[in-house]
């Protein structure tokens, strides 16, 4: 009973506090944040949190709702389990089907929820959640859907934007590639995506499962930075392989580049340009636009490869190189946002306008 349910939920959160504290979100561009710092804790504390999340969920939840969904997806019918349908957190789709407004919905006449999608995209997306669902260590991850006609990838990607299922069906993982492990704690998956360490390292951020290369990202500072540079590396060239003890950061090392907050300046393979006004802080959001063209602090522009071109020499043909994001440091950190080019393509990536933060 309803009781029952919130007493094991206070006690799964009083326990998940005990054990080690709060785990961070990922917030949307534009949402206010206190600045507070990353609170880590261990796997154990993580799955009592999202237990009593889902208590929490399914006390909502409208007596007798049903876990398996009737679809009408633009005429097509289909059947797929509620637990599928919301499993991106923080997605439309997780919001629509979470049991609260199933009254609301839109049915057709024989009382199937209908999307006003079609089935040859809608059921891929379907498909891929299901493979996700039933993961292993012993087999390969699930790949994201792709189509042979470039109009129809365009669409499926169109649609999975609409329903806010990019960060899960194009999903980014964070990994440790410079630093000693045993200094360092990492959620390195969504919805979470962060980092707290004691000691120097350095981390990537890597597509995983589909070929949208990350065009852009930003990054929130929590508590103790120190030695932050946050930019790119030329995959290909830049060992990812995980290298303990001491090493350069990102700028520093061969085939990387970055805004190093805690100098001012940039840096690229060693060489440093001196900019003004620059500090990190806890709460500062650096964002870096287009695979290094321009940096922006709390929303405004701090530096641009392309203005800064005869001060800052970067290789001309930058953009044709396959850059992914890395940064460097001490300190607790959050990635707070994620863009990916709307092409599927590893090589050249077409320049588009983004918003700012």
């Amino acid at each position: 009973n309803n009781i029952q349910l919130k007493s094991r939920k206070a006690e799964a959160l009083v326990e998940a506090k005990r054990d080690g504290g709060w785990i961070p979100t990922m917030k949307r561009s534009g949402e206010n944040d206190d600045g507070g710092g990353i609170h880590q804790n261990d796997e154990g504390t993580s799955k009592r949190l999202k237990s009593a999340q889902r208590d929490d969920d399914d006390e909502d939840k409208p007596e007798g709702c049903s876990e398996v969904l009737h679809l009408n997806v633009g005429g097509d019918l289909t059947a797929v389990l509620r637990r599928t349908l919301t499993s991106v957190e923080g997605s439309m789709l997780a919001s629509k089907f979470s049991g609260r407004w199933d009254d609301s919905l839109e049915r057709d006449r024989d009382g199937n929820f209908f999307i006003d999608q079609p089935i040859y995209l809608f059921q891929p997306m379907i498909n891929y959640l299901r493979a996700k669902s039933c993961e292993t260590a012993l087999a390969l991850p699930a790949t994201s859907p792709e189509f042979e006609s470039e109009e129809v990838q365009r669409d499926f990607i169109r649609m999975v934007e609409y329903f806010g299922m990019t960060p899960g069906i194009f999903p980014t993982c964070l990994e440790m590639c410079r630093g000693q492990p045993e200094t360092a704690q990492m959620s390195s998956c969504h919805p979470d995506l962060s980092v707290s360490c004691t000691s120097l390292c350095t981390f990537i951020l890597e597509t995983r499962g589909h070929k949208r290369p990350i065009i852009s990202y930003s990054i929130m500072f929590g508590r103790d930075v120190e030695r932050a540079q946050i930019g790119w590396v030329r995959t290909g060239h830049f060992v990812k392989k995980l290298r303990p003890g001491e090493h350069k950061g990102v700028g520093e090392e061969k085939y990387s580049f970055a805004l190093d907050m805690s100098r001012g300046g940039l840096l690229y393979e060693g060489t440093f340009s001196e900019l003004e006004g620059l500090t990190a802080k806890q709460g500062t959001i650096v964002r870096c636009e287009n695979k290094g063209e321009r940096w922006l602090v709390n929303g405004e522009l701090v530096a641009s490869s392309i203005a800064l071109e005869s001060t800052f020499q970067l290789p001309p043909d930058l953009q044709q190189y396959s850059l992914i994001p890395a940064f460097s440091g001490r300190g607790d950190w959050r990635v707070v946002e994620v863009e990916l080019d709307p092409y599927t393509t590893d090589q050249k990536a077409t320049t588009i306008s983004h918003s700012q933060l």
